[in-house]
């Protein structure tokens, strides 16, 4: 399962585990912004990003002559099952806002090569989800397979199905006044939901939602007031739970948490309400090591997603790199049995 459930055994746990050594996006913010001035407030341990190995070269999910974004992956059975979301390249990056459809890939490998299967959902005229598909995620609910997407910036709902290979049942309707969905399925089968919603101030707030099941009701977490610290900013965060706490990866969106433009900035959260940050240090930034040697600093690396396995246990990175080309492939960052230890 991708996102983990929270366990009682968990506690207990972490005690055992060895000292570890050592969006909407914003697709129209400009690319060569320059951070502002940073320096830290204080001295933070590590993060998950000490812990990340050279990604894949030969892994990943690619297509020509598409763009890929929004990716993350279930485990169903031996096979590993990729959503994310494409559109012609022809379009350009801008192309997300009417083109971006839902597909399927799969593997074997958790770190790929990903091969095409299916268009998941595309954009339905007529409908709530008339403009887009995008920021997909994958959950598994019980029984169900829910998958997470967006419509506008402020329009969060969900298709749901019996099995991976569908078919994929659609509401009438929206359920979350926000964008960038992180769903995590809890214990007693509710959902808790990390989400990006920019404000009346055009400040991209960390906001959270709760919901009985998947088909809600949705309840804003505190008021709709921004979760991360001393206001800092976001787009594209992924959760998940481990270490009896809520784990969150995001962009930094106005590089407040790490001194550096839409880098990996990673946060924890006892309760769902009070998220601490983990380090000042970028988790990931446009420059990525290859397991060949080579290295590419990328125009653009977006959409974080962190697989873990049933203990909590942080196995790949996934994100979305654009080359100058803006030929946009899903990349893939095997991670040193990474578990959060916020001592």
């Amino acid at each position: 399962m991708i996102f983990m459930q929270p366990r009682r055994f968990l506690i207990g746990f972490v005690f055992l585990l060895p000292a570890l050594a050592g969006g909407l996006t914003g697709h129209a913010a400009p690319t060569n912004q320059a951070p502002k001035a940073f320096t830290p407030a204080k001295s933070l341990p590590g993060n998950m990003g000490d812990f990340l190995l050279p990604a894949v070269k030969k892994g990943g999910f690619e297509m020509d002559g598409y763009i890929l974004w929004c990716s993350s992956v279930i485990k169903v059975g031996g096979a590993y099952d990729m959503f994310a979301s494409r559109w012609p390249l022809k379009y350009g990056l801008a192309g997300w806002t009417a083109h971006s459809e839902c597909v399927r890939a799969t593997s074997t490998n958790l770190f790929g090569p990903y091969t095409f299967r299916e268009v998941v959902l595309q954009k339905r005229p007529g409908h709530w989800d008339h403009s887009r598909i995008h920021n997909v995620k994958i959950v598994k609910d019980g029984a169900h397979f829910v998958l997470f997407y967006i419509n506008s910036a402020d329009q969060t709902g969900c298709a749901v199905a019996n099995s991976i290979d569908g078919p994929w049942r659609r509401f009438d309707k929206p359920f979350i006044h926000a964008s960038n969905p992180a769903p995590l399925v809890r214990a007693d089968g509710s959902l808790y939901v990390f989400c990006r919603l920019q404000d009346s101030e055009r400040v991209n707030r960390g906001v959270a939602f709760t919901a009985p099941s998947y088909q809600g009701p949705y309840t804003v977490v505190a008021g709709g007031r921004n979760l991360l610290p001393d206001n800092c900013e976001l787009e594209d965060p992924t959760i998940w739970w481990a270490n009896n706490q809520y784990n969150v990866v995001l962009n930094d969106w106005k590089s407040h948490a790490t001194g550096i433009f839409k880098a990996g900035a990673q946060y924890f959260s006892k309760d769902g309400v009070h998220y601490s940050l983990v380090s000042h240090k970028p988790v990931f930034t446009k420059t990525v090591h290859f397991d060949d040697g080579t290295v590419e600093t990328f125009r653009r690396r977006e959409r974080p997603f962190v697989y873990v396995n049933e203990k909590g246990v942080a196995l790949a990175l996934f994100t979305a790199c654009m080359p100058p080309d803006q030929h946009a492939r899903i990349l893939v960052q095997p991670i040193r049995d990474y578990y959060p230890d916020n001592h």
